[in-house]
């Protein structure tokens, strides 16, 4: 590692637990200003990183400029976000842009939510019930779904990256994929092993 690499770990003491957790994982790892690349097994280094690993501290109020800056900069790498607790383990997630194509509402369904924040999916035909027996918001159907493949949750700035764990776990237990809805982003997160 060049003394360059090591004056940032030592300014982002996370960085460093992430970058020793990947390395220990036999990934190759390379710091970024904005982040860390990651390169997946058998990809070559000399080409673009597999992605960019963007690490944020459990009990932290959410924040999410810098996924959105990075999602929105429309590169073929993933966006990794690693939640770090206070052990010092990792976890990882794919964060991504959703978008809502055009859908209807089946036959015998009726609007069962009157929020505004919803206006766009609901618009756009879904079916929007609670969320609460999954812990969120909303679940919401499209018209092939018979069980909802989404769980919305609208981000509020009380939350912490620890609410977004949970979330996704719950979510990932049951076959679902998290939605947290912020400001006028919509953006999944998948847990995932790298």
């Amino acid at each position: 590692m060049k003394s360059e690499e090591i004056k940032r770990f030592l300014e982002k003491k996370l960085s460093y637990v992430v970058y020793t957790d990947l390395k220990k994982r036999g990934l190759v790892v390379k710091v970024e200003n904005d982040g860390l690349r990651l390169y997946d097994r058998q990809i070559s280094i000399k080409g673009a990183a597999s992605a960019i690993i963007l690490i944020k501290k459990f009990e932290n109020i959410i924040d999410f400029s810098d996924i959105i800056k990075e999602l929105n900069k429309g590169l073929e790498r993933r966006v990794q976000v690693s939640i770090v607790d206070s052990e010092n383990s990792a976890v990882y997630y794919v964060a991504k842009f959703v978008s809502w194509p055009q859908t209807k509402l089946k036959d015998d369904a009726k609007p069962s939510v009157d929020d505004v924040s919803m206006k766009e999916l609901i618009d756009k035909g879904y079916q929007i019930n609670s969320g609460l027996k999954f812990g969120t918001h909303y679940r919401v159907y499209n018209y092939d779904s018979k069980h909802a493949p989404w769980l919305i949750q609208k981000i509020d700035d009380s939350m912490s990256w620890l609410d977004v764990t949970r979330m996704v776990r719950v979510g990932h237990g049951v076959n679902k994929t998290i939605v947290l809805a912020y400001k006028e982003y919509w953006i999944s997160f998948d847990w995932i092993k790298p």
